[in-house]
């Protein structure tokens, strides 16, 4: 991706995040946690991702940023709201949205933040490790939100998105994102800018071949996912 291939220390700390090139090739993962398997697994096809999740607070994922084996960090810093959604947004809620819920939920967690952070490869490590720079927006938000926020406003739509061990139920998000009726998927599926190609899926333990969005059909499966114990499983579904 040339945008991110050319950037310097400089450029990310001082210059506008350049949101449209960020966005137009991403990976885009609500309820992710800390999971970085997909860059592993997924890093030699996008180089640009998009992470979600409002129970992670500043403090917590600033103390994973330099996590990734062979990586440097080339810089990284906070992200304004008006840099991430420059044409303002107003929300579109879904058909029958749940609102009480989503408040809940939403205003329960850790203060909402994001922050802009691109890694490269150390010298040491070969092609085979990983693409040589890649860039990771955190946003510490509620996924459906933001989804829309980010895409729709800026007429983008994300390349590929995870859905993994998202906490429906007691994981304590508010909207079940597998559902093909839910918020997530009309979010998703309604941007007149395009949908995913790809859609991985899965969590803890196996049996994740149950996904069932419109227009999308079973291509692999990764197993195990995780390298502790559960190992768990992540099929990769795509576009017809």
């Amino acid at each position: 991706m040339k945008i991110i291939e050319n950037l310097t220390t400089e450029s990310i700390l001082n210059k506008q995040l350049p949101i449209n090139e960020l966005l137009e090739n991403s990976f885009y993962y609500p309820s992710s946690g800390f999971d970085y398997g997909i860059i592993k697994y997924y890093g030699k096809k996008i180089q640009s991702y998009i992470y979600c999740d409002y129970a992670t607070g500043e403090e917590a994922f600033l103390s994973q940023l330099d996590c990734f084996r062979g990586y440097k960090i080339l810089g990284h810093r906070p992200v304004r709201q008006e840099e991430l959604v420059p044409n303002g947004w107003k929300m579109q809620p879904p058909p029958n949205f749940n609102f009480k819920q989503y408040y809940i939920h939403k205003d329960a967690f850790k203060k909402p933040f994001a922050h802009w952070v691109v890694y490269e490869k150390m010298a040491n490590f070969s092609e085979s490790d990983g693409p040589n720079r890649f860039s990771l927006i955190y946003i510490g938000g509620e996924g459906v939100a933001t989804y829309q926020a980010l895409y729709w406003s800026n007429k983008k739509t994300a390349k590929a998105l995870a859905i993994i061990q998202p906490g429906t139920s007691f994981g304590l998000n508010w909207t079940n994102f597998n559902d093909k009726n839910g918020a997530l998927a009309w979010v998703v599926m309604n941007n007149k800018f395009g949908i995913p190609d790809t859609i991985f899926y899965g969590g803890y333990g196996n049996g994740y071949n149950d996904f069932n969005w419109d227009n999308y059909v079973l291509s692999r499966t990764i197993r195990p996912y995780y390298s502790e114990q559960p190992f768990g499983e992540v099929t990769i579904w795509t576009r017809k």
